[in-house]
């Protein structure tokens, strides 16, 4: 596909808003800001992500007649909380945002998440558009409208649903991005196969390889394979209140572990030792046989060159008391989880996307790593 393309896509979920996907787009993000009547635009990014992208950007947007204003934050899993989220409300109040602003996110899921955020809560709701520097971000983080922080006690417990204006994914910015945030990014994208789509998986098993060679060789059309795959399981459940929920999967443990580690282990990596330990949970109870959990660890660990085993460190009671504050715990005392009896299907009764799992078998899984 030509340089400077722009697939035009929605971000599936309800309400949904445009989905620009391209590779060396930036050159067209003014046309499609300026179809939004905004007074000034806020461009919210990190120190490196500035020095890297965002310097350009600004100057480019600039150059075209947008006023801009730019606002640094901290990176990283740990600047996900309160402290940096009042202060960049408070920023951007100082700065001079109003209702008719519109606020951009420069960055990767911490940035999104804290600047969308703050877009939401400043003046009951202020626009903002996501620009997605991390392929995490730009295959499957901007495709909800979910926008939170870690609190004290887990992760994205405080947040809201608020939709961004559009979403600019422009793949140029994934290139310099190191192979195991790939890696990170592509666990998602095996979790999409794993719950709804066989012959996704099967392409995946067949692609892989740990330096990610085919994935490097056409980065815009892998990128759109894997946004289509979230897309499809999208429009079952566009509100993401019943069916979508198999978006989970991996996800209960995955969050705990990626709690607990501080970030130390990425969100993909997390999540794919959440997937084998949701496999094994399914084997126990008799959901699923060996050979999913067999294939799922061959994708992650063999054709991926990522993790799927527990950190050493961590206990079968730390996560578990966890996960009994995920942010997605509904009422009752049991443990909920997404599982696959089949590669490309989840376990469903009586209408229900979730199975309860007691949590002594949920113990005993996990201790045995």
């Amino acid at each position: 596909m030509a340089s400077g393309t722009i697939i035009e896509l929605t971000s599936g979920v309800s309400p949904s808003c445009p989905y620009y996907l391209g590779d060396g787009i930036a050159g067209w993000l003014p046309e499609h800001l300026r179809r939004h009547d905004f007074d000034e635009l806020y461009l919210v990014t990190s120190d490196a992500l500035y020095t890297r992208f965002g310097k350009d950007l600004a100057r480019g947007l600039g150059g075209d007649g947008i006023p801009v204003n730019v606002l640094t934050v901290p990176e990283g899993e740990r600047a996900k909380g309160w402290p940096q989220l009042t202060d960049l409300c408070e920023r951007l109040v100082a700065a001079g945002v109003t209702k008719d602003s519109v606020i951009a996110a420069l960055g990767g899921g911490m940035v999104s998440n804290v600047v969308g955020l703050a877009a939401g809560l400043i003046y009951r709701g202020v626009r903002f558009v996501e620009i997605p520097t991390t392929m995490l971000n730009l295959t499957d983080g901007t495709l909800s409208n979910k926008q939170a922080i870690n609190g004290a006690l887990g992760k994205n417990q405080f947040g809201m649903y608020h939709a961004p204006l559009f979403i600019w994914a422009d793949v140029a910015y994934l290139r310099g991005e190191p192979t195991r945030q790939h890696r990170s990014a592509i666990a998602e994208a095996v979790k999409n196969g794993l719950v709804h789509d066989a012959a996704w998986f099967e392409r995946l098993e067949r692609l892989l390889t740990p330096g990610l060679e085919a994935v490097r060789e056409d980065l815009l059309g892998f990128c759109h394979e894997v946004v289509r795959s979230k897309l499809g399981i999208l429009a079952l459940d566009p509100g993401e209140r019943r069916a979508g929920i198999i978006l989970e999967y991996g996800h209960t443990v995955g969050h705990a572990v990626e709690f607990l580690t501080g970030g130390r282990l990425l969100h993909g990596e997390a999540v794919g030792v959440g997937m084998c330990a949701a496999a094994r949970v399914a084997m126990k109870l008799g959901i699923a046989g060996p050979d999913v959990l067999e294939r799922q660890q061959y994708v992650l660990r063999d054709r991926l060159g990522g993790t799927v085993r527990l950190p050493d460190e961590l206990t079968a009671e730390q996560i578990v008391e966890v996960i009994r504050r995920d942010n997605k715990r509904r009422s009752g005392a049991a443990i909920r989880f997404v599982l696959v009896p089949a590669v490309g299907s989840v376990h469903v009764v009586d209408g229900d996307w979730e199975t309860p799992v007691p949590e002594t078998l949920l113990k005993s899984v996990l201790s045995e790593g």
